[in-house]
């Protein structure tokens, strides 16, 4: 989880390490670390940011009940502070998508952006405004605000992405294309997509909506290629078999074999 800052002079690459590498294992160590830290004194924004780290450090643990009470620990203890609160909100808006809850991780975001906006314009909090954009486009995306979603993954390709983040907002870019008819656009998203390598868990949806955008287009020779593979992968990529055998029938009638057409649209009928 980025975003936080790290709090006092102990030596923090402890907490570094475990932040950065999601290990379970560093992450006790860590809490561990801040458990002895925090009994040394401090003032109150340093127990604070203290707090924040732990926070985190249980969400890698999927201790969320925990998380949101060091949250709540770290605003008792600097509740004036808007760094505290900025970094309290951000945090907990990753709790949601960690926990899989991409509705309630779209508004806890969009809340702490508009709340907190002058200070996430700053230089220093840039990292934290790309995340949080970052994430709200992903989020509308799996919520089906399609519209939305649209200008926050575009903007988030003029961010310094990861390969495989880069393929994710393309990816979902996609996505939203189809689901608004453009299907241009989304061909175009996905075949880029494709080149920059998505994950297992894309790699079928976008071979799916690439071909839906092709038929889209009428172009049902390259949208029946893409049909075919999920056709021969229906397995790994887990797609309801009538489902593609419906949209090849379809390809199919539109390239005029009728004979491959009849014989996917039987597949594709209930049993």
């Amino acid at each position: 989880m980025r975003g936080v800052r790290r709090a006092t002079g102990m030596d923090e690459s402890i907490i570094q390490r475990a932040m950065e590498s999601r290990d379970p294992a560093a992450a006790e160590e860590a809490i561990k670390e801040i458990d002895n830290e925090i009994l040394s004194p401090k003032d109150a924004k340093q127990t604070a940011s203290l707090l924040l780290n732990k926070a985190v450090l249980n969400g890698i643990l999927r201790r969320f009940s925990d998380s949101r009470q060091q949250l709540d620990l770290a605003l008792e203890q600097a509740p004036g502070d808007p760094d505290i609160r900025l970094q309290c909100a951000f945090i907990a808006g990753t709790l949601y998508d960690h926990e899989e809850r991409p509705n309630e991780a779209y508004k806890c975001l969009t809340l702490a952006l508009s709340t907190h906006r002058e200070r996430l314009e700053t230089p220093d909090l840039r990292f934290m405004y790309e995340d949080i954009q970052l994430r709200r486009g992903l989020d509308a995306a799996r919520i089906g605000k399609f519209k939305d979603a649209l200008p926050l993954l575009q903007e988030s390709l003029s961010f310094d992405l990861e390969a495989v983040e880069r393929s994710s907002v393309l990816a979902n870019l996609g996505l939203c294309h189809v689901e608004m008819n453009n299907y241009e656009s989304a061909r175009d998203c996905l075949t880029e997509a494709l080149r920059a390598g998505p994950t297992k868990d894309w790699e079928g949806q976008v071979h799916f909506y690439l071909g839906m955008s092709y038929a889209g287009l009428k172009q049902f020779r390259e949208a029946k290629h893409e049909f075919e593979i999920c056709e021969e992968r229906l397995s790994e990529y887990g797609f309801p078999a009538r489902k593609i055998y419906a949209w090849l029938s379809w390809v199919c009638k539109g390239l005029g074999q009728m004979g491959d057409s009849d014989r996917y649209a039987k597949l594709a009928r209930p049993v």
